[in-house]
């Protein structure tokens, strides 16, 4: 395994952050039914719940990164509210993205050595979603020790040989860490900014550029896929199942497992998608009712990987 994350630099604001900042804290202000600026209350509320969307098992945050980051709290409104700056969310979120990288190699190295013996009577909670962070790295390091023999003892327990849980923990632990490090600043911005619309009620959220056109494409209707379940697997676009009577499934030469390298639109050129967000790749792959699109895909059956 090999760190990408160790030394991260926060991601650069968008040319638009700072208007839609201020533009989404002036409209809670107006609109939200209880027409309140951002006070010293909506403030630490807005914070911690963006630690709480970034970590809400308490697993990878340490309680110094909290502690260093509270000291925004008292800022907050101006930043928000009237400067239009959205630093800190990029700031904790390039915080939270190294802590996942530690836990990752510290992870890769337990199952490298293989440290798992199961001889004394340990206890573990995994919902953790009331406990506190770990005080420090040291506290962390046994957290995260302890969270992976959980994790191993479930596969054991499922009747999983030793040297498949270890290739099952050793991906589960590398998609965590892509997932995360994928995101962009417009994904981390509207983390941050549903973090401040929740601050206000539970059930308020911001929608970015991308989530509000694929929730107005899901309500009008307006764009279909392949009918195929997709999801991403070690770089790959797979195809996880087929809706029947869908357009994968009549065209009898897609199968579940068979991973998808390129998209092609009718009259454009293919596109490779290895290492593309999921996201990504869908957007690609949608269109208008009847319109075409060509997949070259990588047969789960064939024996060798280029066919």
């Amino acid at each position: 395994f090999s760190s990408k994350y160790g030394h991260v630099t926060p991601l650069t604001a968008g040319a638009n952050d700072g208007n839609v900042t201020t533009t989404t804290a002036r409209t809670l202000k107006r609109f939200h039914y209880y027409r309140r600026g951002m006070d010293a209350e909506i403030s630490e509320r807005f914070l911690h719940r963006y630690f709480e969307l970034l970590d809400p098992v308490h697993v990878h945050f340490v309680k110094t990164d909290i502690t260093e980051f509270e000291k925004l709290r008292e800022r907050l409104p101006e930043m928000t509210a009237k400067s239009g700056d959205s630093s800190p969310a990029n700031e904790i979120f390039a915080r939270f993205l190294q802590r996942i990288d530690e836990r990752v190699r510290f992870v890769a190295e337990m199952l490298r050595t293989n440290q798992f013996t199961f001889t004394s009577e340990d206890r573990f909670t995994p919902n953790r979603k009331d406990a506190d962070w770990p005080a420090d790295l040291n506290a962390a390091h046994a957290l995260w020790r302890d969270y992976v023999r959980y994790e191993y003892l479930q596969e054991k327990l499922n009747k999983q040989k030793p040297e498949q849980i270890l290739k099952t923990l050793s991906a589960r632990y590398k998609r965590l860490l892509r997932s995360w490090g994928e995101l962009d600043n417009e994904e981390v911005l509207q983390l941050y900014l549903t973090a401040l619309s929740q601050a206000y009620d539970p059930h308020s959220d911001y929608m970015g550029k991308a989530q509000l056109e694929n929730f107005a494409i899901s309500m009008k209707l307006s764009l279909f896929g392949i009918g195929a379940l997709l999801r991403s697997d070690d770089g790959y676009c797979k195809i996880e199942s087929l809706v029947p009577g869908g357009p994968a499934a009549r065209s009898k030469k897609i199968k579940p497992n068979d991973r998808i390298v390129a998209v092609k639109q009718k009259d454009g050129d293919p596109v490779e998608v290895i290492d593309m967000k999921l996201t990504k790749v869908v957007e690609m792959i949608r269109g208008n009712k009847g319109s075409e699109v060509t997949l070259t895909i990588m047969p789960a059956d064939a024996a060798d990987p280029s066919e």
